[in-house]
């Protein structure tokens, strides 16, 4: 089965410090760790126009041209590989050529969006969702932070058995698209920035595991 690819899921890379670089165009250099899985940079949330990973722990990055006189507020470095150990950013997106989807990544996309669905959006079928995206839509505070993580647990949970129970009147699905189930390893409120990161591991019914590491 093939999806057409609207979701991609890229983690954040840590980054130690940044700094001017003395060349032309305008660009930047970048410390952090692990940067030899960067696929991407981010620069006031605009993709450089070019970079180059010169070790490790240091990128040089051009500064995108509408960016040149302002400052620089927002940084990232991105990595198509998930790791268990680090946050990610999610993108809702159609790229510049068509792709379709299949095996894990498409449960993984499947997954996440109905993972944000808001139940009753959609006329059709107004019992789906697991409705996280009205959670995140929420006005908390620092003293909401039990509450907060039991809803984003729960709407895990209702996403995990929604799909099960869709999938199990359909036997031709693949075994990598099958969801054999789907849990959270880790879940963290922070109260300087009322953010919840969760780490949701999501397995399929051939035995391979993806992790979405998701931060709001």
């Amino acid at each position: 089965m093939i999806d057409l690819k609207i979701l991609s899921i890229r983690d954040l890379l840590t980054i130690f410090g940044v700094e001017y670089a003395n060349v032309s165009p305008l660009s930047i250099i970048i410390t952090g760790e692990k940067f030899s899985d960067a696929t991407k940079v981010l620069i006031n949330d605009l993709e450089a126009t070019e970079y180059m990973i010169l070790s490790s722990n240091r990128i040089i990055a051009q500064v995108p041209d509408s960016e040149r006189k302002s400052p620089i507020t927002r940084l990232a470095v991105l990595a198509d590989r998930p790791s268990t150990n680090r946050s990610s950013i999610m993108h809702f997106e159609v790229g510049v050529s068509i792709k379709g989807l299949s095996g894990l990544e498409r449960l993984v996309q499947m997954f996440c969006k109905l993972l944000l669905q808001t139940p009753g959006s959609d006329k059709f079928r107004p019992s789906e969702g697991g409705g996280l995206l009205s959670i995140v839509g929420r006005n908390i505070s620092r003293h909401d932070s039990r509450t907060l993580q039991s809803s984003v647990v729960s709407a895990v949970s209702r996403t995990r058995d929604q799909i099960l129970s869709v999938q199990a009147q359909n036997p031709r699905i693949p075994a990598d698209e099958r969801l054999l189930t789907a849990q959270i390893q880790a879940i963290a409120f922070d109260p300087s920035t009322t953010s919840v990161s969760s780490r949701v591991s999501l397995a399929a019914v051939s035995g391979r595991e993806a992790v979405a590491n998701l931060t709001f």
